[in-house]
Formats: C-alpha cells, structure tokens, sequence
C-alpha cells in the first residue's frame, strides 16, 4: 500500500508532488532536494494526502502524470520543484540500486530537457473515477449561496477559463468573482 501526497505553500500553490509507503514520508525532511529546503525554508510549507491505502505501483503512476500536470520549475514548465518525472519509488531497492537510480537522475536533469508524455484514455478515466468525490474542495457563491462540487463546475456555471477561476480562487491574481472555496 502506498501513498500520494502535494506540498504547497501556505498561499496554496502546489510546489512538490511525492510518493511514500506511509504517512509519515509526507511529513519528512529526509532526501528532499535543495529547492524543497530552499522552497520550505522561505514559505514553509502544507502537506495534503491525495490517495491513501492504493497499490504502491498505481501510486508511481499517478505520481508521474501529476508531475507532469502541474509542471517541473527545472524545466521551465510548472512551479514543481521535483527533480525527476516521478514514477520511480526506492521501494525494495538495495543501496547499489538506489544509488545507481540516482545518478541515472542526476544524468537525466542534467542532459535532457525535453520529454513526451502520454496516457491511455483507459488510464485517464481510470485516474478520473478514482479522484470523484475524494477530497474535492467545493465552492460557494457568496452572493446567492449556491455550492458547486468542483471547481470545473464552478468554471463551466460562470463561463470562466478553469485555470483562471483556480488562480482567484487561490489568490494567485485578484479575485473579480463571488465564489469562494469552502474550507
């Protein structure tokens, strides 16, 4: 069993993705890269589980793809400061195997900076599936009290771009709207 977790700033943006066999690497300072100390030393930093008690194999894969959703910072597309694709885990893995894993990585960042990425519209639905209903923030309208589940239906009601909602909702630019996330 395994799980997914986020780092994010106190201002809510999301600065790490990980994976762990236990809650307690979500909390842990131990083998996190510079800019996660240099990220966590200027702002500190929330932890939020996204998928608990799943199959440690399903977890390197949701790790990846949202990696790859939000972006790495290293490479110039997100604010992520992960230093690899994820999807690799240490799980029962030998120090040699770990430290070859390692340099393989540092040989990775250092030489390749463009990537592909894709998924089966089998695993998309699948992630998906999994993600309805499990720790959706909702939204109201604070000026006639509707409620919205997600964020997408609150983008598709007020006919907004969705990242520019998820930006005001999170006080990434001004909030010019009456929706508010409900805590």
């Amino acid at each position: 069993m395994a799980i997914v977790y986020k780092h994010s700033k106190p201002s809510g943006d999301i600065f790490y993705i990980g994976i762990g066999v236990s809650k307690k690497r979500a909390y842990s300072l131990y083998g996190r890269n510079n800019y996660w100390h240099n990220t966590v030393n200027k702002y500190g930093y929330d932890v939020e589980i996204l998928f608990d008690k799943i199959d440690y194999e399903e977890a390197k894969q949701i790790e990846s793809y949202l990696i790859k959703y939000y972006g790495r910072k290293d490479l110039g597309l997100g604010s992520l400061v992960n230093m690899t694709d994820g999807g690799e885990g240490f799980l029962n893995m030998n120090l040699q195997e770990r430290q070859l894993r390692r340099d393989r990585m540092i040989d990775y960042n250092s030489n390749e900076k463009n990537y592909s990425f894709t998924q089966s519209k089998e695993y998309k639905l699948k992630m998906s599936e999994s993600t309805k209903g499990k720790g959706c923030k909702k939204i109201i309208n604070e000026e006639n009290g509707e409620i919205y589940n997600s964020l997408r239906i609150a983008s598709e009601t007020i006919n907004m771009n969705y990242t520019r909602l998820s930006s005001m909702l999170n006080n990434r630019i001004e909030n010019k709207t009456n929706l508010k996330w409900i805590l």
